[in-house]
């Protein structure tokens, strides 16, 4: 199958989730013996870095500003953070490739992405919208959270409406059963989950000092992943540095931090430097949709997760099976300690959770169903 894929950043090099998903899905595509093109927007003074395939169109734009962006959706009726997403140079791209390449579909990363798929649209060619989150989900939640921010709860259901807009044009797949359902709810005629491909097996990075190392990914863009590795420095830590006085705390991107017990770097070229052997890997999240990948990352990697129920949503798991669940500061830091003390137990969750990407995640498996999926996309354009 001739599959052109429409991102809203290039997924090389993977140092974020949703990168992390789409590389992951590109390499079991080619690894199955799909044809791959993949149109993606990127900063002008982004690094040109080489993708493993040869197959990604870098299209260089300026950010749109807010400004700009808030204009533009006025204009256009779409939700802020979808028409920010929306350049010309793009979608011009895309209707190239599409007579270039000529594809049996069209693949859009993202709500966002939707914006500069109109040239599939308009040719008809088949499209799949994969949903990471339920966009309009994440910011309801953070505008509930913070409640100064009112327009956010304006922009979640203007992405509300956007979301029901583009399920009604678009065969989607989203990546959990939950957000499938909450998509039905608002009109998605055709919602399929399908989870992420990922490898049960990969190398973990240099071990770090600490005892316990706690690996946490920072994050400068998003305010949910802020506030919830904030929660962890805050409140979180000062309860199992009582318990675990060698214990530090290392922040891997994000705003840096400097404070006695917590090392911060710069998000690391290889992803493996982020989960360091023996560390516990530590998912604090407190808003979240979709599915956390760096908890598939630290099973891969072989680290033990210690992460909230929002963190978990979306998995088929059970605390103390493959993880730890932990809600509240004084929970998250006993079982930090807990793990801290009993290498038996942080081995048998890593197992449990390399196991679970196994059933769950096998690369040739979700490959498979995601290529089901473009089938029946193509099959309700007919």
């Amino acid at each position: 199958m001739r599959i052109l894929i429409v991102a809203t950043k290039p997924p090389w090099p993977p140092r974020d989730g949703g990168r992390l998903v789409l590389a992951t899905t590109v390499d079991g595509l080619v690894a199955a013996g799909h044809d791959v093109a993949l149109v993606a927007p990127a900063d002008v003074d982004e690094p040109p870095d080489a993708p493993p395939l040869a197959l990604l169109e870098r299209v260089r734009v300026a950010r749109r500003g807010w400004l700009s962006s808030a204009l533009g959706a006025f204009l256009s009726g779409r939700a802020l953070t979808v028409e920010r997403h929306a350049h010309d140079a793009v979608s011009a791209a895309v209707g190239a490739a599409i007579a270039r390449f000529r594809p049996d579909v069209v693949h859009a990363e993202q709500l966002q992405a939707i914006a500069n798929a109109g040239p599939a649209l308009a040719r008809r060619v088949p499209l799949l919208l994969r949903m990471q989150n339920v966009e309009s989900s994440l910011w309801r939640q953070t505008a509930q959270a913070r409640r100064l921010w009112r327009w956010l709860a304006f922009e979640a259901r203007r992405l509300r409406r956007d979301e029901a807009a583009a399920s009604a044009s678009a065969h989607v797949v989203t990546l959990t059963r939950r957000d499938a359902a909450a998509l039905r709810e608002i009109g998605g005629r055709d919602v399929a989950a399908v989870p992420p491909a990922f490898p049960a097996e990969l190398p973990a990075g240099a071990p770090v000092n600490g005892a316990p190392a706690v690996a946490v990914a920072g994050s400068a863009g998003w305010w949910p992943n802020r506030q919830g590795t904030r929660w962890l420095l805050d409140e979180v830590m000062p309860l199992f540095a009582r318990t675990c006085p060698g214990a530090r705390v290392h922040v891997y991107g994000g705003e840096r931090v400097a404070r006695a017990g917590v090392d911060w770097r710069a998000a690391p070229d290889d992803a493996r430097d982020a989960f360091p052997a023996g560390a516990i890997a530590a998912v604090p999240l407190l808003i979240g949709s979709g599915i956390r990948m760096r908890i598939l990352e630290a099973w891969a990697r072989g680290l033990p997760v210690v992460a909230t129920s929002v963190a978990a949503a979306g998995l088929d798991v059970a605390s103390g099976r493959e993880l730890i669940v932990a809600d509240t500061p004084a929970a998250f830091a006993q079982a930090i300690a807990d793990l801290a003390a009993d290498a038996t137990l942080a081995t048998r969750l890593a197992d449990a959770g390399r196991a679970y990407l196994a059933r769950h995640h096998d690369p040739a498996a979700q490959t498979r169903a995601l290529v089901a999926q473009y089938a029946s996309a193509r099959t309700l354009d007919a």
